[in-house]
């Protein structure tokens, strides 16, 4: 599947990039965001404007200001598709239970399946099904209502599980502990972010690191990009975040509290998109447990149990 007022039509003040977030190999800068990161705002809730958003209010404990852009990981450039110069990413038919394959990787904006506001956790969100540009989660909650620092927000569903997982990473010491990045991004956000990325890298690197505007998870109001609490450093500046200590602890224990990673490491032919370590999104505990228990990334149990054969 990893920040600061965003103008999507990149103006002078540097946007913020979007969802996965790889910074493009060819950036001459080392701007970045994760898959949808465009960039959060405290007041996201009438934030699908793609003109601008406001940034989130400071962080306790003196937190980075999310308007310091990322050098996310380098990643290969998909596969150019002859005639329009759109590229294709890696991918392989995966088939599900019913024979029903997982599609390949290619670029397309049917409209999602189902309500996003009550289908948020089963929905499938990728490069190919896209939310609407009105979309905007009916409700949304700051994260410090789960303990945790304020600016950021999700939808009221998320909270108790969010407060939970981060009581239990600050309980397991050892510099354990996690920390919200980025939360929900509005369309206009993720539209500012990706029209960054192109500008920088070109169209064909800024899709292998970033989503197009209404393809981001972000914009369910259900993924969020964490960090070590213990550094203000960005995930995505560290060679792989996933070996640090909060890395580690939510690889082996955010499923239990309801939360996936969405673009797991060596699974870009499934899921389309750079790995992001630091790149979660809820979908409930239930679902959470058959989606660790089966092996394979959200995207892949997704198609093969709510996709259209499924």
């Amino acid at each position: 599947m990893a920040f600061a007022v965003i103008v999507a039509a990149c103006s002078s003040s540097t946007p913020t990039p979007s969802e996965p977030s790889a910074a493009p190999p060819s950036a001459p800068v080392s701007p970045g965001s994760s898959l949808g990161s465009a960039g959060p705002s405290a007041g996201a809730s009438s934030g699908s404007s793609a003109s601008a958003s406001v940034e989130p209010s400071a962080e306790p404990s003196g937190s980075a200001s999310p308007s310091e852009p990322p050098r996310p990981h380098k990643t290969p450039h998909p596969t150019a598709t002859p005639g329009d110069g759109t590229p294709t990413p890696p991918s392989s038919d995966v088939s599900s239970p019913n024979g029903t394959p997982l599609p390949t990787c290619r670029y397309a904006d049917l409209p999602v399946r189902g309500d996003p506001n009550t289908d948020w956790a089963t929905m499938i969100l990728d490069t190919i099904y896209r939310l609407p540009s009105t979309f905007v989660p009916q409700h949304l909650v700051s994260t410090s209502d789960a303990g945790m620092q304020s600016g950021f927000e999700v939808i009221p569903t998320v909270i108790d599980d969010l407060r939970a997982m981060h009581e239990a990473s600050a309980a397991a010491g050892d510099g354990q502990e996690i920390a919200v990045r980025w939360a929900y991004r509005s369309y206009g956000e993720q539209a500012g972010a990706f029209a960054h990325w192109v500008a920088v890298s070109g169209r064909a690197a800024a899709l292998t690191h970033s989503a197009r505007p209404g393809h981001s998870e972000h914009q369910l109001g259900t993924a969020i990009d964490f960090r070590s609490a213990s550094s203000l450093e960005p995930p995505w500046d560290y060679a792989d975040w996933a070996l640090t200590p909060p890395g580690q602890w939510m690889e082996q224990n955010a499923w239990k509290y309801g939360f996936v990673l969405s673009y797991p490491k060596g699974e870009t032919a499934e899921t389309c998109y750079a790995y992001e370590p630091w790149h979660y999104r809820y979908v409930g505990r239930t679902l959470a447990k058959q989606i660790h228990d089966s092996g394979d990334p959200p995207r892949v149990y997704l198609w093969q149990h709510y996709g259209p054969g499924a």
